[in-house]
């Protein structure tokens, strides 16, 4: 083999090469490592921190466009207050109302890196 042929080889595998190395990567959420907090005001004597227990979703990030996306679900029953008898409250109508919104999403955020 030539050094030309060599290149022109070397030229093609790159060129078939290429556009897998610029694709997006997702990553998918590691539902047992990731809990979504919140926090409130009780009465104003103090602040209260809960968190949901289940959640899914994906990360994709275009290394070469410096672009990405987040898609996070969150399942509304999975609250936890640390009170069992406050999760089922915090559930009702006057707070979260599971029953009509069973669960929390964020709609598809893009990001651009600067």
């Amino acid at each position: 083999m030539t050094k030309l042929s060599k290149l022109f080889a070397a030229l093609i595998l790159a060129a078939v090469a290429a556009p897998a190395l610029a694709a997006p990567e997702t990553y998918v959420v590691d539902g047992t490592h990731t809990f979504p907090r919140f926090s409130y005001s009780h009465f104003g004597y103090s602040t209260q921190l809960s968190r949901f227990d289940k959640t899914t979703g994906t990360v994709v990030f275009d290394k070469a466009a410096r672009t990405g996306a987040v898609d996070i679900v969150i399942d509304a029953k999975s609250v936890d207050t640390g009170y069992a008898t406050f999760n089922e409250h915090i559930q009702g109508e006057d707070f979260l109302d599971t029953a009509r919104y069973p669960t929390a999403y964020t709609p598809r955020k893009m990001l651009n890196a600067r």
